[in-house]
């Protein structure tokens, strides 16, 4: 729960702060949460450092990238599209989380698993068919978000996969040290995206920053990464169905984005889909 409603201040954060470079935006999402949990236990994370072996730097390695690719799809794909729209999308995450265990461990999604692909897959052509309309909404920013949304079950494996390697406070600011990294990587050779000086910024736009480091980020992905250390996929996968509701409550509240019917009607389809594909899990 704790973790639903940190996740639901990402995407209204992020358009609050906008207009911004997204990949910028991702960079201090993540470079200010490494920092700060380092700080939380400086001594401990080297000695933890120096103790790690391969295997766990590669699991590190993996586990920021995937981390780092899918922030910074996420934030590119919501500065393309609405926010009802891409909230309305990662709402399809828990099934992200499916087909991940299935490519990696060869577990086949069961009847209801598929049932609910099938029902989020008709909502996010729905949402899809509203691109056509005037707004924000954009085809190609749904598809950069569903890219990202692809990316996260991957990256809830990896974290998985650390349990008997690092403890969750010191593998945390690492694996956000790696996917800042990552990021700067991308902003500094793509021509797409350039950082803008900080001088530039307004004080609403650096408070929103602080903000998405340490809610959804420091807070909701931490949160994340030590619940996948212990309960099943499925229930990890749950922030997600949450998240979506509590953006979409926050953006017409905050910033008054109402969804339109279409992208309502798909979102309520997807959620419908997560739920099934959840139940099925948990069986």
């Amino acid at each position: 729960m704790a973790a639903s409603l940190a996740f639901a201040t990402s995407a209204p954060l992020s358009k609050l702060v906008a207009p911004m470079d997204p990949i910028f935006i991702a960079v201090v999402r993540v470079t200010v949460a490494a920092t700060l949990l380092s700080l939380w236990d400086a001594r401990g994370l080297l000695r933890a450092v120096r103790q790690l072996g391969r295997s766990a730097w590669l699991r590190l390695i993996a586990g920021g990238a995937l981390l780092g690719a899918h922030f910074g799809l996420f934030q590119w794909g919501l500065s393309k599209t609405s926010l009802p729209a891409a909230v309305s999308l990662v709402a399809l995450e828990p099934l992200s989380v499916v087909l991940a265990a299935w490519l990696l461990f060869r577990l086949r999604p069961s009847r209801l698993e598929g049932l609910g692909l099938g029902f989020a897959t008709v909502g996010a052509i729905t949402i899809g068919l509203q691109a056509s309309g005037a707004g924000e909404h954009t085809l190609a920013g749904d598809g950069i978000v569903l890219a990202a949304v692809m990316l996260f079950g991957f990256y809830v494996c990896a974290s998985r996969s650390l349990v008997n390697q690092l403890s969750a406070i010191h593998s945390a600011p690492l694996v956000y040290a790696v996917a800042a990294i990552v990021l700067a990587l991308w902003l500094g050779v793509s021509p797409q995206f350039s950082a803008p000086s900080f001088a530039s910024l307004s004080s609403n736009q650096l408070l929103g920053l602080l903000a998405l480091a340490l809610v959804p980020t420091v807070i909701g992905h931490t949160l994340v990464q030590l619940g996948a250390r212990f309960l099943r996929p499925s229930m990890v996968a749950l922030v997600c169905p949450g998240e979506t509701l509590g953006s979409a409550a926050l953006g017409a509240l905050a910033l008054s984005i109402v969804p339109t019917g279409t992208e309502a009607l798909g979102g309520l389809i997807i959620l419908a889909g997560a739920g099934v594909a959840i139940s099925a899990q948990s069986k």
